[in-house]
């Protein structure tokens, strides 16, 4: 079980892309409702604008959730 550090630090640079993603799924959602809550103070339509917001945060984190997982399940022969 005793791996070298440069076999630890390639497995850490290989999953490095992938620690986040949730963390950043989730912020995606956060900020769009919360400017989707700003948006229905601002023109006193509650919720139209949460709800547009939230669907529109769940879009964009998958997004970028998909976009990330493709990118990074490319080989680097793939690119020629």
């Amino acid at each position: 079980m005793n791996k070298k550090p440069s076999d630890m630090s390639e497995a850490y640079r290989a999953v490095g892309p992938f620690l986040t993603l949730g963390i950043q799924f989730v912020v995606m959602i956060l900020l769009c409702v919360y400017a989707g809550k700003w948006l229905d103070n601002r023109f006193d339509v509650t919720p139209v604008f949460t709800l547009a917001g939230g669907i529109l945060g769940i879009i964009a984190g998958f997004y970028h959730f998909f976009k990330v997982v493709h990118s990074q399940g490319r080989k680097p022969e793939d690119d020629v």
